[in-house]
């Protein structure tokens, strides 16, 4: 936290060794933070994407506010005759090692998207408390550094302002961006999810889709399907308030009580990893047949909700009673690839009977 608030001081008293011993302690504070992270997720059997890691791998407008009041909240309390390392403290734990941690586990796991993302969230949470400090400094007055030659003192005040001008303006139009985006996310909530909520479905997840040339507000819900007339009003409504994006409902075939009945963090990781090439798989599956979902859809869903599960296969198996009447029974078998605890099973096979529609199944481990 030090080393940030020192760029931003540096730049408001034109100091150019503070400047660069700045940079410098902030460029050794952040490779200490990375190994750290990086020999963390190396070592731990934690390896799964967390809620809390993907959070950190986009900017929103939360993070920037944080940032930007722990930028003054630092600069005011350390300025003060009675110092206080409490409040900088909390902006380390909200705005800048999250983001840290978050790209280390990138590393560790070569997942750049999510080492990319986090570190330029970092980026953006030390811009602005840098820039909350420049602001504050430049309001208190602090002394600015006095040099001997005139001509010198107003070179280094041009570099410095072309330097502040350079962080302040891509930090301005990412502050515009962000707002931007907040401001569609509240006309998607009021004109697309709340009209499917209001028919009796919960909201899994959404996002927004680009694909051959035609843009898509992507919903995942359990409940019912959307009527084709719900789905067009929902688009003409879009249409009418000038968003050019189009209703995409996927529906994931559990009921809002099935839901329930998995454990959260299970269903939130079953619908962030998959994509939505796997989903669409659906319009090749037959329907028609006894169960709602294909066995290569089934592994590619079961895979992605239990990371233990190596492969699935499944099958049917007919037995007769003594009046010569046959039942059918649905067996599924699966191998794992690392320890599967009985909790685990029993969620796994709630899982089965929700997804294949079936008061029993007969779950075998090979």
């Amino acid at each position: 936290m030090s080393p940030i608030l020192g760029v931003g001081l540096a730049l408001a008293i034109h100091d150019k060794k503070v400047l660069i011993r700045s940079l410098r302690n902030l460029s050794i504070a952040v490779l200490i933070s990375l190994a750290a992270s990086v020999l963390y997720f190396f070592i731990s059997p934690l390896g799964e994407p967390t809620s809390e890691l993907q959070a950190r791998t986009f900017p929103t407008l939360l993070d920037v506010l944080v940032a930007l009041f722990g930028g003054i909240a630092g600069i005011v309390s350390i300025s003060r005759h009675d110092q206080t390392t409490a409040i900088p403290g909390v902006a380390i734990a909200t705005a800048l090692m999250p983001p840290l941690c978050t790209a280390g586990f990138g590393i560790a796991t070569a997942n750049w998207n999510y080492f990319f993302g986090a570190f330029y969230l970092f980026f953006i949470n030390a811009v602005f408390i840098s820039l909350a400090t420049y602001l504050i400094v430049r309001y208190l007055q602090f002394p600015e550094k006095e040099f001997i030659n005139t001509r010198v003192a107003k070179q280094y005040r041009r570099w410095f302002v072309i330097l502040s001008m350079v962080a302040l303006t891509p930090s301005v139009y990412f502050l515009y961006t962000v707002y931007e985006k907040e401001l569609i996310k509240e006309e998607i909530n009021d004109l697309v999810l709340t009209p499917v909520k209001k028919q009796g479905n919960e909201i899994l997840k959404w996002e927004l889709l680009d694909k051959d040339s035609t843009k898509f507000i992507k919903v995942y819900h359990s409940g019912r399907q959307l009527s084709d007339s719900l789905k067009k009003a929902i688009d003409s409504t879009l249409t009418d308030h000038r968003i050019n994006y189009r209703l995409l409902s996927l529906r994931v075939n559990l009921t809002k009580e099935e839901v329930n009945e998995l454990s959260a963090e299970m269903t939130k990781q079953m619908l962030r990893d998959m994509h939505l090439e796997e989903v669409l798989q659906k319009d090749t599956v037959n329907l028609s047949g006894p169960d709602p979902v294909s066995n290569d859809q089934l592994t590619i869903e079961a895979k992605m909700a239990f990371p233990a599960v190596d492969s699935i296969s499944a099958g049917w198996l007919a037995l007769q009673n003594a009046h010569n009447m046959s039942d059918s029974f649905r067996v599924v078998f699966y191998r794992v690839n690392k320890p599967f605890y009985r909790s685990e099973v029993n969620r796994f096979y709630k899982y089965l009977l929700a997804r294949l529609a079936r008061d029993t199944v007969i779950l075998i481990r090979r």
